[in-house]
């Protein structure tokens, strides 16, 4: 018992250290090394944590939790640009104008104001983002600007803390929320590890409350929805699936574990997706769209994927694309219908994420979220492992050759997995 407390504050230790170190680094994208470095720290104190936490008092972890996820706050993104859309698309529609409609260089959108128009991603095509996620970008630029925070100086002159501010506070939000479904969703003896693990996690401290990405919404939706199906309660089960798809499209996966198996009333479960999926649309659609670019993610560009890539390194990339589609969907009713059952609901969830992410064309590290916060509620941790090591790519990219060959950069990241995740699977073993 001793021995394992000790592990488990050196493993917090650790965590804390790594976390605090990359708090303090400045612009992490210049400085590669730097990231790898008290990132690999943090996840080595979570592979250690992962042997312990038990022994963890909860209160103690909420409260490190909260502290670790709070140092991030005041800090713009450095790993990341996507905040830029987030800012455009909100003061897009806070003008009177439909987000899905044009795409940023568009002279229609001139009026709009932000001086950071040219550092949009992907400047060629209309928004992504689903309509609720849309209604959060408003919601933050609408809040920003009543508050005397957003356009009232003139074109441009808004700081876009404030708005990263926002999106961090109500994603951030969804993350703490996150814990308590992982909570709720999480049986027995697993309860109390699965809830300390996610609340202490780098993974998901940095993408939400260092990147602000918009993915924790859609997350805590996801693990709530296996939760309702857990307790019978198939039609808000429905909801939720349908708020997480409102929030990004992948969600849509999940109904194939939740309508297989006999782990819910289609009927029921359905009643209450399709409203809470189709609604959020509705102003969109009568606006004049509410799709942007949907369609074109995966075909005018890719990358990160792991099922595609090899399969387009042999056939054209529209060939990959459907046998991607084909494997997950073949490989989505075979875990349906082997865990099937109620109690099977968060590691069906947990498999299905997981195989969408290694089919998706096109795959960032924060898509790990979902499979990892069901990954441990539900004690499957290939999805852990996988989302513990997803950020550190991106990273390893900054500084590999220009030439170095994929399946080179490919073994040097595997190399970074296997010695981030070594205690961790050490300790599953043991289990």
């Amino acid at each position: 018992m001793k021995s394992a407390r000790l592990r488990a504050y050196l493993g917090l230790a650790l965590v804390a250290a790594g976390l605090v170190g990359l708090a303090v680094s400045g612009d992490l994208s210049a400085h590669p090394a730097r990231f790898l470095s008290f990132y690999g720290l943090a996840g080595i104190g979570f592979a250690v944590l992962a042997t312990a936490a038990t022994s963890l008092p909860l209160r103690g972890a909420i409260v490190a939790a909260v502290v670790l996820r709070l140092i991030f706050l005041p800090g713009l993104p450095t790993l990341t640009d996507d905040y830029h859309r987030y800012i455009w698309d909100g003061r897009v529609q806070a003008a009177g104008i439909n987000p899905y409609r044009y795409a940023p260089p568009d002279p229609r959108l001139d009026a709009v104001p932000y001086a950071q128009r040219d550092s949009i991603n992907h400047p060629s095509l209309c928004t992504i983002y689903p309509p609720l996620t849309q209604a959060v970008f408003l919601g933050v630029a609408a809040a920003t600007k009543v508050a005397g925070l957003g356009e009232a100086g003139g074109a441009g002159s808004a700081d876009p803390r404030a708005e990263v501010l926002g999106f961090k506070l109500v994603f951030g939000a969804f993350d703490l929320a996150t814990a308590a479904a992982v909570w709720w969703l999480a049986t027995g003896k697993r309860r109390r590890q699965a809830t300390v693990l996610y609340l202490l996690c780098p993974a998901v401290i940095v993408q939400t409350w260092a990147s602000a990405h918009a993915e924790a919404a859609a997350v805590f939706f996801c693990v709530l929805a296996a939760a309702l199906l857990v307790r019978r309660r198939d039609g808000w089960a429905g909801v939720a699936i349908g708020l997480a798809a409102a929030f990004k499209i992948t969600p849509l996966a999940l109904l194939v574990p939740a309508l297989l198996g006999g782990r819910a009333s289609p009927a029921r479960l359905l009643a209450g997706f399709a409203p809470a999926f189709v609604v959020p649309y509705l102003p969109y659609l009568l606006t004049g769209g509410a799709f942007g670019s949907l369609f074109q993610s995966g075909t005018e560009w890719t990358g990160g994927a792991l099922v595609f890539s090899l399969l387009a390194s042999v056939f054209s990339n529209e060939a990959a694309r459907w046998l991607s589609l084909a494997v997950f969907a073949v490989g989505a009713v075979w875990i349906a219908r082997r865990r099937p059952g109620r109690s099977s609901a968060g590691a069906a969830f947990a498999w299905t994420l997981t195989l969408l992410t290694l089919c998706l064309p096109i795959v960032h590290s924060w898509y790990w979220l979902a499979p990892l916060a069901l990954g441990l509620a539900a004690g499957v941790w290939l999805p852990v492992v996988l989302g513990l090591v997803a950020p550190m790519p991106a990273a390893f990219a900054a500084t590999w050759p220009a030439h170095l060959p994929p399946w080179r950069q490919l073994a040097v990241t595997a190399r970074a997995g296997v010695f981030l995740s070594a205690q961790s699977v050490a300790a599953i073993l043991r289990r």
